[in-house]
């Protein structure tokens, strides 16, 4: 048996506004696109957006992590792309990195970090 692709999948009730969010917010290209299934990369990265039917009850922790240069600026553009900062940055004494918590516009939660460890 050989691998052929990994991927993270998160769900979307409007797969295109979550598709347009992630492009926006972090220039991922746009790879497929569909009104059920798309995918975006970053490198090496796949992220899949799946459609779904029903609208969550809230929002979803999905384990999506994204480490940027500059949180800061990450966390404007989350807002910018129609996101919200959930919780704002924080150092994280010990682990080398200040981390927010952010969600797209369906209610998908990830985080973001940007390490503090000098080069």
């Amino acid at each position: 048996m050989k691998v052929t692709k990994t991927y993270f999948m998160i769900m979307a009730t409007d797969v295109a506004r979550a598709v347009r969010f992630y492009h926006d917010a972090f220039d991922f290209k746009v790879a497929l696109e569909s009104p059920y299934w798309s995918e975006l990369r970053w490198g090496d990265a796949t992220i899949a957006v799946h459609g779904r039917e029903e609208t969550p009850p809230a929002e979803t922790e999905t384990g999506l992590g994204i480490e940027v240069d500059d949180l800061d600026a990450a966390c404007q553009a989350v807002a910018d792309a129609g996101g919200r900062v959930v919780n704002p940055p924080v150092e994280r004494p010990g682990e080398g990195i200040r981390l927010a918590t952010a969600a797209d516009p369906e209610g998908n939660r990830f985080s973001l970090a940007a390490s503090t460890r000098q080069s």
